[in-house]
């Protein structure tokens, strides 16, 4: 009884403190209370009257596009493992508790409920059963005993991980790539992006830091140029214009439309990386490199184990930041032709007379993939920023 009472009494103190500390502390909250309530309402009741239907018929292509039927196995593969190495670097590298369980919980059960079928629940069931598999395993096997081992090969999955994804998809006399689409074509699109370019930014951004001016310059221009354009502007010029720079050396000049869009997506977010790392670089006491040089290291090594580190470190919200960007900015390549998820979205309506009218409701089933990647990221980087310390003093 005593504890009950005390959680009342604290509870009421919070909110006095934090919400009705003074008359505009009482007002603003009200008054917010009044707003948010009103939207909810409004927004709970189109949720509740709008006809779903236009998604449940169209979940298939929402998710994978024109991805030919009888692949789908391929797509809950790639699913599977990206979800296994979530989890195992969730246990190695950090812990859940219990609020973070209980929203990734109901975040993947309306995600089921919205795309999962009565045919697909022994497949639900194998993704629920391989989650808690590989979290249980690395939280209380891998990170007790071979913790050191375990971060090295994640390091190298994380790595690999798309390499693998393409090859799910093409084995077998695999779709061709121009059949990838929906919230899959993101996916993956953004993950090449940020996996590719994150190394390339790395050395841009170490570049025109460098003292060296050939290095610099090249980097300064690259960079400059880059982002000088708008990102549907070089999309189009790797669809009309890549390829007569590309050599006829095995094919490379036929390359198909996703791999073009995979490398101006790459260059386009590497020169943002750049800028990003180089205003880490400045942040960086001149006093750690005179040290560096007074410890005897060389350039190299005082860059590696010095300046790096602190230099990431620092920028990690911007660095995010800019992935999040990122993948939403993978919508762009629907000026390619390519079938991705917001093109998807906006399509279903107009091709189909039967859901004229219905374009809002696909619409909204698209904000909300696209939202829980962006959350997850933000989500990732403050768990991130307080496993580092970023701003505690």
């Amino acid at each position: 009884m005593r504890l009950i009472e005390g959680i009342i009494r604290d509870g009421f103190f919070w909110l006095r403190e934090n919400l009705f500390k003074s008359f505009f502390n009482s007002f603003m909250t009200l008054l917010s209370v009044v707003l948010v309530g009103y939207l909810f309402y409004g927004f709970l009741g189109f949720l509740v009257n709008a006809d779903w239907t236009v998604v449940e018929v169209n979940r298939r292509l929402l998710l994978l596009g024109r991805l030919p039927i009888g692949n789908e196995i391929r797509g809950w593969s790639i699913l599977w493992l990206s979800l296994s190495l979530i989890c195992i670097s969730m246990g190695i590298w950090g812990s859940l508790n219990v609020k973070d369980i209980l929203i990734v919980f109901v975040i993947s059960l309306i995600t089921f409920f919205i795309f999962g079928t009565l045919d697909s629940i022994y497949l639900i069931l194998i993704t629920y059963f391989l989650a808690f598999i590989a979290y249980s395993f690395s939280t209380y096997f891998l990170r007790k005993k071979y913790l050191e081992i375990s971060k090295k090969f994640l390091i190298f999955g994380w790595i690999f991980i798309i390499p693998i994804f393409i090859f799910i998809l093409l084995i077998g006399n695999g779709p061709s790539p121009t059949l990838w689409g929906g919230f899959l074509l993101n996916i993956i699109l953004a993950s090449v992006a940020i996996i590719a370019g994150f190394p390339l930014g790395l050395f841009l951004g170490l570049g025109r830091a460098s003292s060296f001016p050939v290095i610099k310059l090249a980097s300064t221009l690259y960079i400059e140029v880059i982002r000088g354009a708008p990102l549907v502007a070089w999309l189009l010029l790797a669809w009309f214009v890549l390829p007569t720079f590309l050599p006829s050396l095995f094919g490379l000049n036929e390359v198909s439309i996703v791999i073009r869009a995979m490398i101006v997506l790459s260059i386009f977010v590497s020169a943002y990386i750049a800028e990003v790392i180089r205003g880490g670089l400045q942040s960086i006491p001149k006093g750690q490199l005179e040290a560096a040089d007074a410890l005897g290291l060389n350039p190299i090594d005082s860059t590696v184990n010095i300046v790096l580190p602190q230099a990431i470190r620092v920028v990690i919200p911007a660095l995010v930041s800019t992935f999040i960007a990122m993948f939403k900015d993978t919508s762009l390549v629907f000026i390619l032709a390519l079938t991705d998820l917001l093109q998807v979205g906006r399509l279903i309506p107009e091709q189909e007379p039967e859901f004229f009218g219905r374009q809002l409701e696909a619409l909204l089933v698209v904000a909300y993939l696209f939202w829980i990647i962006s959350v997850s990221l933000s989500n990732l980087s403050s768990r991130l920023e307080k496993a580092m310390g970023i701003g505690v003093r």
